[in-house]
């Protein structure tokens, strides 16, 4: 009544202030409330739940003003509990988007979204909070309105059975949260899409062909997916490469590995992994497991996989052997293949500039193959050596012992790198533990041979002696980063110790 008397002696000043503010809220010019509530979303929230509310209420004094003026004054009642009736839900309404402006602003990214489903919900919920609020201010029994709905709500019970239980089974996987907005699924007929929507009544998936599958949410409850999750998660597949039978095993896993580790799409921590699957069928099939920065990465990843694959078993004289069936009546040719010579991984050394090729065939004749499992400690951490080896399949990890007894990875060798010389030659233990990583296969050259090639060619010593000095100080270096104690060596003291070396093996007669 206190609001009436208000209003009603200047009612045209009321009429014109909500104009103003009707034409204020569709203004989307600046500082108006379209752009208002594109830029500042809270605010324009929170000025709607102050001033909406006094705008219902002056509608509703207005219009029971009229109702007096053309002689209706038994409407006047009902228009009041109309309009006090409005203002109640509406100002429920206005404080849930109040809520939800709130969380929108936190939550940038797609998987942080709330689902539609529930800000519904939270609607829903605040607007009947502000109704159970208008009747008790009437004095309205509560018991006697959910008698007089109860026939009711049993009828639409029955006519909307399939409708509710799509927005139970909603909230239940708004509740659970078997994925998130952003999130790629599978499910077990084969679909595959993004969760770009939970409402009341299904979930929407965007597919690879941007079509948008409509799932009720009642057959999303009750079917089993597959959650490939969103583009922050690392996807993990593996493939399986068939090889013949004739291949090695050791040299077959080397190429796919090294295969692998080529890729770009494909992560190298966590490494590649390579295994043989299944050796009890012919041809052999191999296991290739990958990391790939998300599930959306592995289209590029797969095919840049094979490609590198195929590339390396064509170069390595080996052909794929998928499982063909036909009738043929001539004879297949037998399959003949060996890894790589030792002479051809010498080639690809650094030191392989500088001797002729009568020298690389005598290491080569001298130097044999050697063979390690994942995990295998190729060299301990202060141990001696009395050869170097060169790695021709596979992955070494090379690590330190930090004060604290960690152990930390210092770098990972691939093919074609080669380590022991420094230990071998500078008589100073090894800094640095060396294990497989994956099962490698490496050529072990004898310390015999390096004597050998210096008796003969003492013009390396400097060359040999610069080499082992750069590795020397690499070493250092560690060694200062984990606080351990530094045992510099000179590259006078490298010098004197190479030729000592040279001076201890006879000297061999130049050929003519």
């Amino acid at each position: 009544m206190a609001f009436e008397s208000l209003i009603e002696p200047n009612w045209w000043i009321w009429l014109a202030a909500m104009l103003l503010f009707t034409l204020w809220r569709l203004g989307s010019g600046l500082l108006q409330g379209r752009w208002l509530a594109e830029r500042l979303p809270i605010v324009a929230a929170a000025l709607d739940l102050v001033l909406f509310p006094l705008v219902l209420l002056g509608l509703g004094v207005l219009t029971g003003l009229a109702a007096r003026t053309l002689g209706l004054d038994g409407a006047t009642a009902s228009i009041r509990t109309a309009t006090l009736a409005l203002v109640y839900v509406a100002g429920g309404w206005l404080v849930a988007r109040l809520i939800e402006s709130i969380l929108a602003a936190r939550t940038e990214a797609l998987s942080e979204r709330i689902p539609k489903l529930m800000m519904g919900l939270i609607h829903g919920a605040f607007m009947f909070v502000g109704l159970a609020l208008f009747l008790w201010s009437q004095d309205v029994s509560f018991t006697g309105v959910w008698l007089s709905t109860g026939v009711a709500a049993a009828v639409l019970g029955l006519a909307l059975q399939r409708t509710l239980g799509d927005l139970f089974s909603g909230i239940a996987l708004g509740i659970e949260r078997p994925f998130s907005l952003g999130d790629w699924i599978e499910l077990s007929d084969g679909t595959v899409g993004q969760v770009i929507d939970l409402n009341w009544r299904a979930t929407r998936l965007r597919g690879w062909d941007n079509a948008t599958h409509v799932i009720p949410n009642s057959r999303m409850a009750s079917e089993s997916l597959k959650n490939l999750h969103d583009d922050q998660h690392l996807f993990a597949p593996w493939y399986f490469v068939k090889i013949p039978a004739e291949v090695d095993p050791r040299f077959a896993s080397a190429l796919i590995l090294d295969a692998a580790m080529r890729c770009e799409s494909v992560l190298k921590f966590p490494h590649p992994i390579v295994r043989l699957a299944d050796a009890t069928t012919v041809p052999y099939s191999y296991m290739v497991w990958v990391h790939l920065r998300n599930y959306p990465a592995m289209f590029r990843g797969r095919e840049e996989l094979f490609r590198e694959i195929h590339w390396a078993l064509q170069r390595a004289g080996i052909g794929l052997a998928p499982e063909v069936r036909e009738m043929r009546t001539r004879r297949a040719p037998e399959v003949q293949t060996e890894p790589p010579t030792i002479l051809l991984a010498l080639k690809g050394l650094d030191m392989a500039g500088l001797l002729t090729y009568e020298e690389l065939e005598q290491i080569a004749a001298r130097a044999v193959y050697a063979y390690f499992d994942s995990g295998h400690v190729i060299l301990a951490e202060g141990a001696m050596s009395d050869a170097f080896y060169v790695i021709v399949g596979g992955l070494v990890e090379a690590a330190i012992t930090l004060p604290d007894r960690t152990r930390t990875v210092t770098e990972v060798l691939a093919p074609g790198s080669h380590f022991g010389i420094t230990t071998m030659l500078a008589n100073e233990p090894s800094f640095l533990e060396l294990r497989a990583r994956s099962d490698v296969s490496l050529i072990r050259i004898d310390l015999e041979v390096v004597r050998t090639l210096l008796a003969n060619r003492p013009e390396l010593a400097e060359r040999l002696a610069r080499i082992v000095k750069e590795r020397v100080d690499a070493a250092d270096a560690a060694r200062a980063a984990s606080r351990q104690p530094v045992g510099r060596l000179s590259l006078r003291d490298i010098r004197q110790r190479i030729e000592g070396l040279r001076l201890r093996h006879p000297r061999a007669p130049r050929r003519l």
